[in-house]
């Protein structure tokens, strides 16, 4: 009786994320259509302006086409969540990767302490959606140490596969929102401040590339996702 509702459950769960990516994909192409269309006047605007002169407008413009263009950014995790973005899977050296990362991430004032094994090798995936994952992952880890504490991007194998690691030393998350924090849209953040899709496109990349997500987190003890993922051949 009790696998018989674990797998209904299951089920069930699997249809919810399937409305859900499905849902992410249609909102995406219709955010990108209209984002193209503000990017595209924005730019017109700022030549024509550029042209005559009159430089007064050039910042607020600038700053609308990088809100502009981070809303893009955003359609694309969207994408990358419903799998309608999917590339070609090729080997990714992972450590040159997690380096870019660390340096990108130190540019937006966010240190992370690379603790990278020379041994690891590439990994079979689609590197933008790596990458991608990384970032959701850093974005969260972020947020959790915002009032002080470390970041550290780890790499290592187990088993003949890599795995990579972000830990916080933040406040750490109760076993039931353990239980739930790589739902889609799930969110302890307060209304408007935070979507709920970090862990969700992570895992869901994970998923895709043959690997498996796994979040270690207790209360004060902060938090640790593992992302195992196949290991190219030698």
């Amino acid at each position: 009786m009790n696998d018989v509702a674990n797998q209904t459950g299951a089920d069930s769960f699997g249809t919810r994320v399937d409305t859900v990516e499905q849902f992410a994909a249609h909102c995406a192409h219709d955010l990108n259509n209209l984002l193209t269309g503000i990017l595209g006047n924005l730019e017109l605007m700022q030549n024509r302006a550029r042209r005559v002169g009159n430089t007064q407008f050039d910042g607020y413009l600038e700053g609308a086409r990088n809100a502009a263009g981070r809303a893009a950014g955003f359609t694309q995790r969207l994408l990358a969540f419903s799998g309608r973005a999917a590339g070609e899977p090729v080997p990714v050296p992972v450590n040159p990767l997690a380096l870019e990362i660390v340096e990108l991430m130190r540019e937006q004032s966010c240190a992370i302490l690379p603790a990278l094994d020379p041994a690891v090798g590439d990994v079979f995936c689609d590197p933008v959606q790596l990458e991608a994952a990384l970032q959701e992952l850093i974005a969260n880890a972020r947020e959790a140490t915002a009032q002080g504490g470390t970041i550290t991007l780890r790499t290592a194998t187990a088993s003949g596969r890599v795995v990579i690691t972000v830990a916080d030393s933040g406040a750490g998350m109760t076993e039931d929102i353990v239980a739930r924090a790589a739902e889609p849209f799930f969110t302890t953040r307060p209304n408007g401040a935070g979507k709920g899709l970090g862990l969700a496109i992570a895992g869901h990349f994970a998923r895709h590339a043959g690997g498996a997500m796994t979040i270690q987190s207790a209360p004060g003890t902060g938090t640790m996702v593992d992302l195992t993922l196949p290991r190219c051949p030698i």
